[in-house]
C-alpha cells in the first residue's frame, strides 16, 4: 500500500510539473512582451456586415486604450477598445467606444468649394460675430477654436487608426505633437499611414440623410456613387465595396494628403492613378450610445501605395495611434480625442482559448493548453486514487 501511495504521490509530483512547464511555454507564445496589442493569426474572414460577429474574435481579449484632448473643446471619449488578427493575408482591426449620442450624419469635414452635401462644420467667426462653414484647411487650426452644434446640427462621428512609418529620431511621441492645434500631425519629423474611417459618406446605410439646403431624404448608401464618380475623374473608375471603407492618407512634418483618391476634396493628393482609394474596407455598427467599426486591409502594401502605405509584416511590431471624433458634442477636423502611440505585434500563434461564463471554452486549444488540460486530468485522477487507496487502508 505505501509502495502504490508512493508511486502515485510521485506521478502527482510529476504530472504537476509537466503541466507547469506546459503553461510556463506557453505564456511566450503570444508576443513580443513589450507589445500593447497583439495581433492574433486565425481562420476565416471578417465580416463587415455585421462587424465584431466572427467567431475568432471572442477569443481575442479586448484592449483598452487610453484617450485624451488634443486641444480645448476636444477629449470627449476617454477610451477606445481594439482588437487585432490577421489570416494570413488580410490584417483586421475591431475598435469599439462610447459615444453621447452616435452619428452617421454626414458632414462636409473640408472646406467650401465641392463634395457632397451635408452638415458643413460651422465655427464662430469673431470679426462678424457669425457662424460660418468651416474655413480652408491651411488655416483652420489657426483660427478656429470650436465648432457650432446644437440639438439637430451637428456632424457625423469618426475614427482614425495611424501607422507610423518612422524617417525621425527618438521615439514616435517625440514627433506626435499633442495639445497643440495640429495635434496628431508629425511636425517634429517622420511619417505616417492614417486610415481615417468617416461614418457618415463612408458608411453603407439605408438611414435618412438630411441635408441642411432643403434636399429631400435619401439614404447615405447612394453616396457611394458620389465617390466613384469623383475618382473616376483620375481615368481610373475604382468600385466602392459594400460595406464601407477608410479613406488613405499619408502625413508628414510638411501636409495632410490623400493617397489615390485623385479628387483633392480632402487634402492633396498623392499617388492617383497607381493605388485603389477603397483598399481599406471597413464596416460599422451603431449603437444607443456607443459605435462597433472594423477595418481590414492586405497585409502588403497595395500596389501603387508604396511609400504611403504602411507594409505589414507578421512576426513585426508597428507603432499605431488612434483617435475618435464625437460630432454630437463639435468634435471635428483637429478637434478630437487622441492617443500616443502604442506598440501593436503581429503574432505568428492563434489567441488563447478563454472561457466564457456559461458559453465554456473559446477558441482553439493550443498545444500548450492541450498538454496542460491532460496533466490536470491525470493529476486528478491521481487525487482520486490516492483518495480510494487512503480510504481502504483505513476500513
Amino acid at each position: 500500500m505505501k509502495k502504490w501511495k508512493a508511486l502515485l504521490s510521485t506521478f502527482l509530483i510529476l504530472t504537476f510539473l509537466f503541466s507547469l512547464t506546459a503553461v510556463t511555454l506557453g505564456v511566450g507564445v503570444a508576443a513580443d512582451p513589450s507589445a500593447s496589442l497583439i495581433a492574433y493569426k486565425v481562420s476565416g474572414n471578417v465580416n463587415l456586415s455585421n462587424p465584431g460577429s466572427e467567431s475568432f474574435w471572442s477569443s481575442i481579449p479586448w484592449t483598452s486604450v487610453p484617450l485624451s484632448a488634443n486641444v480645448p473643446n476636444g477629449g470627449h471619449t476617454p477610451l477606445i477598445n481594439v482588437k487585432a488578427a490577421w489570416n494570413g493575408t488580410n490584417m483586421f482591426i475591431l475598435l469599439s467606444w462610447n459615444a453621447t449620442q452616435p452619428s452617421n450624419r454626414m458632414s462636409s469635414v473640408f472646406s467650401l468649394g465641392g463634395g457632397p452635401y451635408g452638415f458643413p462644420p460651422l465655427w464662430l467667426n469673431s470679426s462678424s460675430g457669425q457662424y460660418v462653414a468651416a474655413p480652408p484647411r491651411d488655416v483652420e487650426d489657426s483660427i478656429v477654436k470650436s465648432y457650432y452644434t446644437n440639438s439637430t446640427y451637428y456632424s457625423q462621428d469618426r475614427v482614425a487608426m495611424m501607422w507610423y512609418l518612422g524617417g525621425q529620431t527618438g521615439t514616435p511621441d517625440d514627433c506626435m505633437v499633442v495639445g497643440q492645434s495640429n495635434g496628431g500631425a508629425l511636425q517634429y519629423g517622420g511619417a505616417a499611414n492614417i486610415w481615417d474611417f468617416m461614418t457618415g459618406a463612408t458608411w453603407n446605410t439605408t438611414t435618412p440623410f438630411l441635408p441642411q439646403i432643403g434636399m429631400n431624404e435619401i439614404p447615405l448608401s447612394s453616396y457611394y456613387s458620389w465617390w466613384n464618380r469623383n475618382v473616376s475623374f483620375t481615368g481610373v473608375n475604382y468600385t466602392a465595396p459594400p460595406t464601407g471603407f477608410a479613406l488613405n492618407l499619408y502625413t508628414n512634418a510638411s501636409n495632410l494628403y490623400e493617397v489615390g483618391l485623385g479628387t483633392g476634396l480632402f487634402y492633396d493628393d498623392v499617388a492617383t492613378n497607381t493605388t485603389d482609394p477603397y483598399s481599406v474596407q471597413a464596416g460599422a455598427g451603431m449603437g444607443t450610445g456607443s459605435w462597433t467599426v472594423e477595418m481590414t486591409r492586405s497585409l502588403q502594401t497595395p500596389q501603387g501605395g508604396s511609400p504611403y502605405l504602411v507594409n505589414i509584416q507578421p512576426g513585426s511590431t508597428y507603432d499605431v495611434a488612434f483617435a475618435v471624433w464625437q460630432g454630437y458634442l463639435g468634435e471635428n477636423a483637429f478637434i478630437k480625442s487622441i492617443s500616443t502611440f502604442q506598440t501593436i505585434y503581429l503574432s505568428t500563434q492563434a489567441p488563447p482559448s478563454i472561457v466564457i461564463p456559461g458559453q465554456g471554452i473559446a477558441g482553439p486549444l493550443t498545444p500548450y493548453e492541450l498538454v496542460t488540460l491532460i496533466g490536470l486530468v491525470l493529476a486528478l485522477i491521481v487525487l482520486i486514487s490516492l483518495a480510494v487507496l487512503t480510504r481502504r487502508h483505513e476500513v
